[in-house]
């Protein structure tokens, strides 16, 4: 996504909605009402290189953890404040508290989500074990949205994506925020920035929640996928 300048500023809102892409629906309906959010006082720590969206995903994670998470004796909550420990955003450690209270056991955000998900591994007769955690972080990512599927299906193959064929005509902002993330995922380079996922205002629950779990799939791969947390 577009880097904010104004971010943590009066004018940061305004921005925001200057930068939406062009011609897409916005998330919400109704009139969008421009609100003032002042930033906490001090250091969230943005500036650090854990910061970055890409360092939660690539940091080493000992095999303990994994076996736990596969052996489901590690909470949810456990495993994102694992991967999220060394995390200095005020922001974003608030929305996870929310997400960690929400929590209803699943990662996939609805059961067509999961079918979808299944039917690409499916088809693919690939084990899930045998995928890099990257891209089953990003098949999940490209399942999640309705939309963002209809645009991404006929260019995902078995060991890569198409990202400049899919046309995003007609997705909202969360389904956008989505597939930037799928990129970051994938590419390894910052489509999205932190600050972007922390900011309930810009990003719903839902495409959060997604963000989220695609982060921990990144981390601890198919064992984040089989786990019952």
């Amino acid at each position: 996504m577009s880097k904010f300048f104004m971010y943590g500023s009066e004018l940061q809102e305004i921005e925001q909605l200057m930068m939406l892409v062009p011609n897409f629906l916005p998330r919400r309906s109704g009139v969008i009402v421009v609100q003032r959010i002042r930033s906490e006082e001090g250091s969230t720590g943005l500036e650090r290189d854990f910061e970055h969206i890409t360092a939660y995903c690539n940091s080493n994670v000992s095999s303990g953890v994994t076996k736990k998470i596969a052996g489901g004796v590690i909470s949810y909550e456990e495993i994102v404040c694992s991967c999220f420990e060394r995390c200095e955003s005020h922001h974003l450690n608030v929305r996870l508290g929310d997400l960690i209270r929400s929590h209803n056991g699943d990662l996939f955000l609805s059961p067509k989500h999961r079918s979808r998900f299944q039917t690409v591994c499916r088809i693919q007769n690939e084990a899930i074990e045998n995928r890099s955690p990257a891209y089953l972080a990003t098949l999940f990512l490209l399942t999640a949205d309705d939309n963002l599927w209809c645009a991404a299906k006929d260019h995902i193959y078995l060991d890569s994506f198409d990202f400049k064929k899919m046309h995003l005509h007609g997705i909202n902002t969360d389904g956008y925020a989505i597939y930037q993330m799928s990129k970051t995922i994938q590419l390894a380079k910052e489509y999205i920035k932190l600050n972007e996922i922390s900011d309930k205002h810009l990003i719903g629950e839902q495409a959060f929640k997604g963000i989220i779990n695609s982060i921990l799939i990144a981390k601890y791969g198919a064992a984040m996928l089989q786990a019952k947390c």
